[in-house]
């Protein structure tokens, strides 16, 4: 993500023989994507924009597939395989209490139950398996799984973030 935009999903692979892309929302509904017009697609290493139009989206299987202006069939799709789909910050939604953007972590102190501060969010990387916290601690980086067993509670106006760290996580 720039720093004027804002990812709101992943391309993982063509569907169908249209052209449609099945994309990952990375927002709490996949429904996000059908009030957009234009979008801007992002490599993985971020050297690569291209600006898109959305001509349709529909929902199937927990995933919106969107048929991209000029894409008309999947191998046209494949060469977009986990390019992001971003939009202007001005264009995010706004946000309900208690909700963030993942960008707003950076920075944030991990603290555990015991109240030490295990270290700050340097990084957040989003892969295939989810999203990871890239943390520099008292003993160099390590990454954290963002998941809700693990990071149970964040707080923006503290900055931070509490934390039960598995055991061992920061030697790997």
């Amino acid at each position: 993500m720039a720093g004027d935009r804002i990812a709101l999903g992943i391309i993982r692979k063509a569907h169908g023989v249209r052209g449609e892309a099945s994309v990952e929302a990375w927002s709490d509904s996949p429904d996000r994507f059908a009030g957009l017009s234009a979008v801007t697609l992002v490599s993985p290493d971020e050297t690569q924009t291209r600006d898109a139009a959305i001509e349709s989206v529909r929902i199937h299987a927990g995933r919106a597939l969107i048929k991209f202006s000029g894409i008309d069939a999947p191998e046209d799709v494949r060469p977009l395989q986990n390019w992001t789909v971003e939009v202007p910050l001005t264009d995010a939604r706004p946000l309900e209490s208690g909700e963030y953007f993942l960008h707003d972590l950076v920075g944030l102190t991990l603290v555990d139950g015991n109240g030490t501060a295990r270290g700050s969010v340097i990084e957040i990387e989003e892969t295939g398996g989810g999203v990871l916290l890239v943390v520099n601690g008292p003993r160099g980086k390590f990454d954290v799984p963002f998941a809700a067993e693990i990071c149970s509670k964040v707080d923006l106006d503290a900055k931070t973030i509490a934390v039960n760290l598995p055991d061992g996580i920061e030697d790997l």
